[in-house]
Parts: structure tokens; C-alpha cells; sequence
């Protein structure tokens, strides 16, 4: 790679920067370094490494005169890193990568020694590398000679930073605390850590000014052009992303340039390495079609496979001159794979997912002679997909992307924390997430409260009746015809008016002509659409998929979401005579999918009510203590959350459930119109040992938790609490747990560490009221007081 005048400005400001911090002192002092993938940051890492080690040497009053370096990777990243650093050091350097185990670990890691570790094989405290042996010393042991008998501070380069923030946040945290470096580097296209002492950070402007990668990025490009009635959507992806490579290997040829560019295909499900029966059905529709239409195959060399179980024609693959033409893949390659020649992606998503991230997209950034050229649609990456949204968010692939889709937020660097006492029941955890059978009687009892119909006590509906509908774009207006059973038919009248039945197709939109660049963001495409006709297949995934969010609480091992669709398509065939996937056009119709939210959310929450009350009344609960503090990085399920408005919530960006109660959005509004009093405010969740409970005693005398909703710090230093109730509900246990508060504030007040104040509030016309002493109910308000943040924070 060549030296360009921003990667030597980001080497001598990288090197300066740790040699700083090195003679500051102290442990874990963090170092973050931001690059656009295709910038070069292994070689900008590599050459820091060895700056610091000159640097030291050449100044003798520096705190050290050498160092010891680890470079930690996530899953086989390291390896590659490893490769790459071999042999790219003069001997006049006195650096040496290394792997553990070519390390003498009797001696610790030597000056000018880079230790590669893969993070895997140390964030579990079962993993050898962590675990002192007979035959040989841990990481930890190895780190702790390193230091203490060696007198060398450790410098720890974490590659691909935004991959530590994930489910397992809290083991890497605890890695790094015993391993203790001096100065941790920390390097990502899209770094996580918010609080540090250094950042440098190269721009997306220079790296495209130096030729290193393209332009921008433009999703679905001429997508409109060719589109019927009669076109599929997968057909039209597949057909316009191979036009659009045919477009780009023409260019270079007029350009008298030897390159073939590389089209990537992305299977949908890449949460999971493992093949799903979507991918499989995806990936025989690709074969099918590209040996059919266009001759492209494994056994002409045309295409590639990398798949968990299937590798085929990867050899030179990234060779410019490569015979391939297309690779077929899943989010195992989206790591640390280089590829200069690939130019153009599709990306099969799955139907509920509005986000594609940037690691991937990077893949087909990188200009493959590391220079723009003439024809300008070579300096341009296409993108095509499936995605059916009115926004599409641009995220980072963290290390839970391939478990589950998920949006981060993180503590503000600027709030003072706290710490409180906090509750967790080993059973609760154990036994909450159940979905059983007793769900199907409660999701038609309130079906029928909810539509105002009767069941029918059966069905003689038939699909031949449907056929006569009139057509047009998206349904038909008038009545469907008759059938033989007189309350199927009552019910259709009722609901004539709340609830279209006659819906002949599910249009869907999808994104075109969409510029951006290869950054997080959300890009709102609500006028740029255009719209293809569901197929059958289609609407069974589209269905399947919204159903699932609703279900993500429970365990997955019962398959919630098969049960929910079972029961919904039961409801809607005895209520309503409408079957299979003209009852899930129904459902999925665009004026109807609101009705259905409503009521399987009412339905849910009630269902989750009910089980309380069963658990309650079960065998007693191991109740534990510890000490919970607002947490530094927190993973909400993007199904069922969404980024709202909130700029003093703790963490950022404020992430709040789509569901939540109109007391909980109407008081964070409440406290966002009070900020100069409040220095932040905390929005708990509602179950698990991560999330603030305290115990209360139930009406049945048992034991249970109780999540606070609200966690809220005045700048005068007070801490309230607050659970947010519509005035009269919950009436048989608001004042237990208001009262359990009050208990649990007097005593840790009577501690004299921190102010603490709250309980069960109200909303009063415009005002909240509270009550700071005990209450026998939440509904009679004699005596309560208004909270006054102004007030409050003046005492």
C-alpha cells in the first residue's frame, strides 16, 4: 500500500498521542482510532506500533524505554492481522509478532514482542488461555511478569473495537481490567467506546480524496426501469444487479483495463452462520437462475460459494483478473475479507429488518488500483435489496448482529453515576419467558372484545367465494360475497367499517436510486419507491416476520412465533372465513396491520399478566442482591424498540419500547421540558438481573420484583424514583409496590450515602403528583404533593 499523506498524519498523531498517555501513567487508558474501512488501518496500526517503539528509544526522557504490545482480534481476524504484520518490520525495529503459542510463557512478553490473541479464546473463563495450568501460566499470569518482573507497560490494540460491544460486553470488560494495560488503541470504522483520553480519527473526505475508496454508495440503482405487474422482486434484484455488473466489466474493457468485477450475494438470515430453510430456498433460486439466464455456475468457475458448509472456486478469488463473476455468501465473509474487485452487492434481508451494515457494504468500497477513473460509475458501489421500508438505518456489525439484530446505546460521558442496591430472582428469570397453549384462550377472548364479534361454532367459508374480486393496485372496494354461515357473515358487517376483508394483493415498496455514504445513519426513502406486487412466498416470509416481533420475550424453543401465527390464522378463519394467505392479505394490508398490533399487544400484556399472577403463586423465589448502576452500554431488540426523542436521557441514543404506556411517554416528556434542574433521567427495564427491581410482598403474601420505571438524578445531587400509573390502575397492587419504595428509600437514606425520594406518580391534569409516605391505594390523592423538578432541586 502505498503512503499517503493522511495515514502518515494518522500514524504521527497515533504514535505522539500513546507516547503521551504512556508518560501520564495510570492503567486502561484508552486511545480510540477511527478510519473508513478501506483506509488502510492495519498498515496505519502496524507502522504506529513501530513509531512507539522508536519514539521511546529516541527520547530519553520518556517514562519508558520499551514496551509490550497485544493485539487483541475478534474470531479469526487475529490470524490475518498476524500474516499481515510478518516480515513488514526491519530488523533495526525490534518487533516481533507472535501467536501464544510460540510465546515463552515463563518469561512474559518480551520488549518490541506483539502478542496476537484471538478474543474468543480468552472472554470465557473456561478457555485454556485464561486458566493457569501445570504446563502452563495464563494470559493474566503472562501479563503480570510482563509488568511486574519485566517492568514493560502493555500497550493492547483492540482491532475492530465496535465487535467487543456486545451480549458479552461485561466479560470483555472484566478481561481487560485483569490483563490492565497502560494504554489500550482501539481501532474500528465505527468505534463504540465513548469514553476515553485520545481519539484520531482519519475522514471519510481524505480517504476518498487519495483514490482509496469510491465515492458514495447508491442503493438500487435504475431499479424502476423494466418493472410490470407480472415481475417478482427477487427476479428484478437478481436481473438489474447482474445488468449492473456486466455495466462495470464493460467500463474497464473501454477503459483497456483487465479487471472482472465481482457481484456478492448475501443470504437473508445472517444472524446465524448455519443454513435456515429461508437460506436454502434463497440460495437454490440464485443457482437456479444464474445457471438458467446467464451460464454463471461452480462448474464453469463463474461462481463462488462460501458458505458454513459448501466452499467452492475461492482460490485467487481476489485476483482482479479472477474468471469469477459472482459469490454467494453469509455474514461469515463480511470480516476482515478484502476484495478490491467486488463492486456490487445484493443483499437479501429479512422481510422485518430495515438495517444492512456497514462492514458489509465496505466490502465493494475499495477501489481496486487505489484510484478513481474516468468512467465515474467505476468510482461508485451498488447496492441492491430487498428491504421494504420507509427507512433504512445503516448500522454496525457488533458482535450480536449475527445472534440478533439489536440497537446500542451508551452511557453519556458526562452524567454522574450512581449506585443502588438492586434485586434479581434466579426462578423469575428461569421460568418468565414461557408461551404456551393457555394463550390461545385469552387471544380470542379479547379478539372478540376487540372487533365486538361472536365465534362462530364453525366455519363453511369457501376460497372459491373470493374469487370474483375486482382488480386493481392494491384491493377491491365492495362487499364480499355471502357464505352459508349466518354469524361469519354478522361478523363481516361489524367490522366493515374499522376493517378491510376484501384485499386482493400486498404491494410493497421498494427504496431506488438512493445515494449515500457508507456511514451509521438512517436514510428516509418514503418518495423514492417504487412498488413491486407481494408473490405468495412472499407475503408467508413478510407474515412469519412480523409476527415474530411480537414474541421475542419468550423462549424460542416452544417457537412463539408458529403458535402466534397458528392462533391468528385460527381467529381469522373462525371469525371472519378468510384462510391462509388471503387471510394473512388481510392482515398484512396497510390500513389493517395497525388494528392487528393494537390487538395482539393487548392480547400479549394481558397473556404476561396472567402468568405474574401463576408464578406468584409458585414455589418460593431465590431472591440475590447486587449493586446496579446505570450501565455503560445497553442492547435493546430493535423488533419491538425504536430511537426516539430524548437528549438528557443517561444513555444515548435514548432506545425506548414501541410499545410503551402513555404515562411512561407522556412523563419523559415531562422531564425533558426540565432539564436545567435534571441532570439526566433513566428509563429501566422490566425484567432480568441487568435492569433495577426492588422486592415487594404481593397480595397473595408471596414475593415479586418490582422494575421501577423511572430513575431520575436532580443536579443538586437527589435521586428519585419514580413508577409511572394511570390513576386507578393496577389497583390491587400500585400501593404494594408504592409502599415497598418507601420502605426501601427510608432505608437507604438512613445509610446517609445518597438522597433518594419517589414512589408511584400520577399524572394530575398538567402536573405529577406523589405521595412520600405510605398510601392504602394509589387512587385517593389526599395528601399527595405535585413534584416540582424546580422545587426539588433547590433544597
Amino acid at each position: 500500500m502505498k503512503q499517503l499523506d493522511y495515514q502518515l498524519r494518522a500514524i504521527d498523531e497515533l504514535v505522539a498521542k500513546t507516547v503521551k498517555l504512556l508518560n501520564e501513567g495510570g492503567r486502561r487508558n484508552k486511545l480510540v482510532f477511527e478510519a473508513p474501512t478501506g483506509a488502510g488501518k492495519t498498515v496505519m496500526a502496524c507502522q504506529t506500533l513501530a513509531g512507539i517503539v522508536d519514539a521511546l528509544k529516541s527520547d530519553g526522557r520518556n517514562r519508558f524505554e520499551e514496551v509490550a504490545f497485544i493485539w487483541f482480534a475478534p474470531r479469526r481476524l487475529h490470524i490475518q492481522s498476524y500474516n499481515s504484520l510478518q516480515g513488514a518490520f526491519t530488523e533495526g525495529r525490534e518487533l516481533r509478532p507472535v501467536m501464544f503459542d510460540d510465546l515463552d510463557k515463563s518469561q512474559g512478553i518480551q520488549p518490541g514482542e506483539i502478542l496476537f490473541v484471538n478474543w474468543e479464546s480468552v472472554n470465557k473463563d473456561s478457555n485454556l488461555m485464561v486458566r493457569d495450568t501445570e504446563a502452563s501460566a495464563s494470559l493474566y499470569e503472562i501479563c503480570r511478569k510482563t509488568r511486574d518482573e519485566l517492568g514493560l507497560p502493555i500497550v493492547a490494540v483492540i482491532d475492530e473495537e465496535h465487535m467487543f460491544w456486545s451480549s458479552t460486553a461485561d466479560k470483555s470488560a472484566d478481561v481487560l481490567n485483569k490483563i490492565n494495560p497502560d494504554v489500550e488503541i482501539r481501532i474500528s470504522a465505527t468505534p463504540k467506546t465513548t469514553q476515553y483520553k485520545e481519539k484520531v480519527r482519519v475522514s471519510r473526505k481524505d480517504v476518498i480524496a487519495a483514490g482509496m475508496i469510491k465515492r458514495e454508495v447508491v442503493l438500487n440503482a435504475d431499479l424502476a426501469e423494466g418493472v410490470t405487474e407480472e415481475v417478482a422482486l427477487n427476479n428484478h434484484l437478481m436481473a438489474k444487479a447482474l445488468e449492473k455488473r456486466e455495466q462495470l466489466a464493460q467500463a474497464y474493457k473501454d477503459l483497456g483495463i483487465d479487471i472482472n468485477p465481482l457481484l456478492l450475494i448475501q443470504l437473508p438470515n445472517d444472524k446465524k452462520e448455519s443454513m435456515t430453510t429461508e437460506d436454502e430456498a434463497i440460495s437454490e433460486f440464485v443457482r437456479n437462475y444464474l445457471a438458467t439466464l446467464k451460464d454463471i455456475s461452480v462448474e464453469n468457475e463463474r461462481l463462488a460459494i462460501w458458505l458454513a458448509n459448501e466452499k467452492a472456486n475461492l482460490d485467487g478469488l481476489s485476483n482482479p483478473d479472477n474468471p469469477t463473476q459472482v459469490l454467494l455468501f453469509k455474514e461469515a465473509i463480511a470480516l476482515g475479507w478484502d476484495c478490491p474487485r467486488a463492486a456490487v452487492l445484493l443483499i437479501f434481508r429479512k422481510m422485518a429488518s430495515d438495517t444492512f451494515t456497514v462492514q458489509t457494504v465496505g466490502r465493494i468500497l475499495r477501489m481496486p488500483q487505489q484510484h478513481h477513473y474516468t468512467n465515474d460509475r467505476l468510482n461508485v458501489g451498488y447496492v441492491y435489496t430487498d428491504i421494504a421500508k420507509d427507512r433504512i438505518t445503516i448500522a454496525t456489525a457488533d458482535a450480536d448482529y449475527i445472534r440478533k439484530s439489536a440497537l446500542l446505546a451508551t452511557r453519556r460521558s458526562d452524567i454522574f453515576n450512581i449506585t443502588l442496591p438492586s434485586t434479581y430472582s434466579k426462578r423469575l428469570n428461569d421460568t418468565r419467558n414461557y408461551f404456551g397453549p393457555d394463550f390461545r384462550k385469552v387471544f380470542f377472548e379479547e379478539s372478540e372484545k376487540f372487533w365486538n364479534v361472536v365465534q362462530p361454532a364453525y366455519s363453511l367459508f369457501s376460497l372459491a367465494e373470493l374469487i370474483a374480486l375486482r382488480d386493481d393496485s392494491e384491493s377491491v372496494d365492495g362487499k364480499l360475497p355471502e357464505t352459508d354461515d349466518d354469524r361469519i357473515n354478522e361478523n363481516r358487517r361489524r367490522v366493515e367499517n374499522v376493517l378491510r376483508l376484501d384485499v386482493k394483493n400486498i404491494n410493497v415498496p421498494i427504496p431506488k436510486d438512493v445515494h449515500f455514504q457508507n456511514e451509521e445513519q438512517v436514510l428516509n426513502i418514503e418518495n423514492q419507491t417504487v412498488k413491486f406486487a407481494r408473490k405468495v412466498h412472499e407475503i408467508d416470509r413478510v407474515f412469519i416476520s412480523w409476527v415474530s416481533g411480537f414474541v421475542t420475550m419468550f423462549e424460542n424453543k416452544n417457537n412463539p412465533a408458529d403458535k402466534l401465527a397458528s392462533y391468528l390464522l385460527e381467529m381469522m378463519a373462525e371469525f371472519f372465513g378468510m384462510f391462509d394467505t388471503d387471510a394473512k392479505k388481510v392482515i398484512l394490508y396497510n390500513e389493517n396491520r395497525p388494528k392487528f398490533d393494537r390487538l395482539i399487544r393487548q392480547a400479549i400484556e394481558r397473556y404476561i399478566k396472567i402468568r405474574e399472577v401463576k408464578k406468584q403463586k409458585a414455589a418460593s423465589q431465590q431472591l440475590e442482591t447486587w449493586e446496579w448502576s446505570v450501565p455503560e452500554q445497553r442492547l435493546y431488540d430493535e423488533e419491538t424498540h425504536s430511537i426516539g426523542e430524548a437528549k438528557n436521557h443517561a444513555l444515548t441514543p435514548f432506545v425506548e419500547l414501541n410499545r410503551a404506556s402513555a404515562p411512561e411517554r407522556e412523563f419523559f416528556e415531562f422531564l425533558e421540558k426540565n432539564t436545567d434542574y435534571i441532570e439526566w433521567w433513566y428509563k429501566n427495564g422490566d425484567s432480568g438481573r441487568q435492569n433495577y427491581a426492588i422486592p415487594y410482598t404481593t397480595v397473595g403474601g408471596g414475593t415479586s420484583l418490582f422494575y421501577v420505571d423511572f430513575v431520575i438524578r436532580l443536579r443538586n445531587g437527589r435521586i428519585f424514583l419514580f413508577d409511572t400509573k394511570s390513576s386507578g390502575s393496577e389497583p390491587l397492587t400500585a400501593h404494594l409496590k408504592h409502599n415497598a419504595l418507601i420502605d426501601y428509600i427510608t432505608a437507604e437514606n438512613e445509610k446517609g450515602e445518597q438522597q433518594l425520594a419517589g414512589g408511584v406518580i400520577v399524572k394530575d391534569g398538567e402536573n405529577w403528583i406523589w405521595s412520600r409516605f405510605k398510601v392504602e391505594d394509589t387512587i385517593n390523592h389526599e395528601g399527595w404533593d405535585y413534584f416540582d423538578p424546580k422545587r426539588e432541586n433547590s433544597k
